[in-house]
């Protein structure tokens, strides 16, 4: 396993972190406390020492299943989130995506306290606004409020947590490169690096970058992908060294990049891959397909290769993929048996990333009648 400094620190974090939202929502299957706590101790006996939770995630159920863990092991480094008022919307009200939000700094104090209770540790490594807008990252007391925990030792480092319809791009290049935010969470993986690679642009630039002009009015307020007007299409983000740094989540494209879905591949009602049209599925796999000279060339799998594709970035401090299972765990983590993709590779990824990986696309026909 290789390790990444958390700046600022001398914290050493595993390239690849397990998240807990496959193991403690519901989202990904059905886990026990002990199915998932027995998932987790095995990541870390592969060397996994970084794990990525929430409060929200099962109500504080994402939390309190590491408890025992980190008294077990108290060197294991904890990142979590907060804003969501679960205390108060136990239930998520009917049509409502999404529970109320508080960011407010006596809110953020609460969320905090509660976390440490739950995790029973008396600090974090990293705390996360749960996709905020940019309503509220324009605000001076937020930063001011993570900054003072920062001081005060409750936790090491801040920085948002961006979803793709909940507070986005221009949330992510504004906390980027307006405050220099020290870490951010975005989705990003070699089929979808937008707007990702744009975070990372800003936060190179940093409050000079020319887009700040245009997201600062938060106009958007919805999933917005693709690069505003001020990016550099010459711009490698592979090779940025900004003064921030980025945990990666979705890194295997919904699942696409795990080489397991076929074009006969059916998903359950109750997943959310379900409601994607089919285009996705057809294209995506067209997608792969481009890729798959790269694993062969590497003796690779399609799930390592996403995830060396990823180590590639100086930027990234760790990549968190969806894991469901101990196969899945073990090979995500051989991954890094094998050095990360170099420029060669990542220029040719690049260059059909930028082509849209020179797919067919995809119509759908009528049924005849």
């Amino acid at each position: 396993m290789r390790y990444r400094n958390l700046h600022g620190t001398d914290l050493q974090l595993s390239e690849i972190g397990f998240g807990t939202w496959t193991v403690s929502t519901g989202w990904w299957g059905t886990y026990s406390d002990e199915q998932a706590q027995t998932l987790i101790r095995k990541a870390i006996d592969l060397g996994i020492n970084y794990i990525d939770t929430a409060d929200t995630y099962g109500n504080g159920r994402g939390e309190t299943m590491l408890a025992p863990i980190l008294e077990e092991h108290r060197d294991l480094i904890v990142g979590t989130k907060f804003g969501y008022d679960f205390y108060n919307n136990p239930e998520r009200p009917r049509g409502q995506r999404e529970l109320p939000q508080d960011f407010s700094p006596k809110f953020i104090r609460f969320a905090l306290e509660q976390s440490l209770r739950r995790l029973g540790v008396d600090s974090v490594a990293i705390y996360q606004p749960h996709n905020p807008r940019i309503t509220t990252l324009l605000e001076d007391e937020h930063w001011d409020t993570l900054e003072s925990l920062k001081s005060e030792g409750k936790i090491l480092a801040y920085g948002p947590s961006l979803g793709p319809a909940i507070g986005w791009r221009d949330e992510g290049i504004y906390a980027a490169a307006a405050r220099q935010a020290p870490v951010t969470q975005m989705i990003y993986n070699m089929l979808e690096q937008d707007p990702g690679r744009e975070f990372i642009l800003a936060a190179e630039r940093g409050p000079s970058y020319a887009a700040l002009a245009q997201v600062i009015k938060g106009e958007t307020n919805k999933k917005v992908c693709e690069p505003s007007g001020a990016f550099d299409p010459s711009f490698r983000a592979w090779k940025a060294e900004p003064p921030s740094q980025f945990l990666a989540r979705v890194t295997h494209s919904s699942g696409l990049l795990e080489g397991k879905y076929t074009l006969e591949t059916k998903f359950d009602e109750s997943d959310h891959r379900s409601h994607r049209p089919r285009a996705w599925l057809v294209e995506g796999l067209q997608k792969v397909e481009r890729l798959e000279p790269l694993c062969r060339e590497r003796g690779v799998t399609i799930g390592q290769l996403a995830l060396l594709w990823l180590y590639a970035h100086r930027a990234i401090l760790s990549a968190l993929p969806n894991i469901y299972d101990e196969e899945q765990l073990r090979e995500f983590v051989a991954s890094s048996d094998y050095p990360p993709l170099t420029d060669v590779e990542m220029d040719r990824v690049h260059e059909l990333y930028i082509r849209n990986f020179d797919v067919t696309p995809y119509v759908e026909h009528a049924a005849a009648v």
